[in-house]
């Protein structure tokens, strides 16, 4: 039945962002896991008809793109959230820190930050939005701290792509603390309390 044609059409709309969620969030956990996210496997862990997957998302690669595309978008909400706490510093490491997860448990997201040939327009706005907000963290690390070589927005997301790569290629990848580590020492090589800078 064509949902627009329904008398109760806003119930079926929530349904049907209902099913998108649990698509989408299905498709994640199978690429977790190592598969492909094939459209009959999404269906049967999402619990919802193939039908309905097709409606969604008619191949597995504008699955994918929308796995990428809710990454980012959920990476410049907590942008955004990390920019409200006080301590600069505090404010950027938790926001890396949420990059670094995403690289190292999104295989979507991953896959599509580092092919530029898979991006969206919708992604590459996106990723704009989160460079900007990148940017607004940073700047407010410059009252107390500076990095050292300087570091701009996309440098510091290319970084955490490349501690993502290491932590899921590590003997130790199943250490919770393995990534924390990683960043403590991107970060203590790359941010200097300005008292500690060379003057000329």
């Amino acid at each position: 039945m064509d949902d627009t044609a329904s008398p109760h059409r806003p119930t079926m709309r929530r349904d049907a962002a209902r099913n998108r969620r649990r698509i989408m969030d299905a498709a994640r956990d199978l690429a977790r896991g190592g598969r492909p996210p094939q459209l009959n496997a999404v269906a049967l862990a999402a619990d919802v008809g193939v039908g309905t997957v097709y409606r969604h998302f008619p191949t597995p690669e504008a699955l994918l793109q929308a796995l990428a595309a809710d990454r980012w978008a959920t990476l410049v909400e907590q942008a955004h959230r990390a920019a409200e706490l006080p301590d600069p510093a505090r404010a950027l490491r938790t926001f890396l820190a949420d990059v670094l997860t995403a690289y190292v448990q999104d295989e979507p997201f991953a896959a599509a930050a580092s092919d530029p040939d898979v991006a969206t327009p919708e992604t590459l706005e996106l990723r704009e939005q989160l460079l900007l907000a990148t940017g607004v963290l940073l700047t407010r690390t410059a009252g107390t701290r500076s990095l050292r070589p300087p570091l701009r927005p996309a440098d510091l997301l290319l970084l955490l792509g490349g501690l993502g790569l290491a932590i899921r290629h590590s003997p130790d990848r199943a250490d919770p603390k393995l990534a924390d580590h990683y960043l403590d020492a991107l970060l203590d090589g790359a941010l200097v309390p300005t008292r500690d800078l060379p003057t000329n």
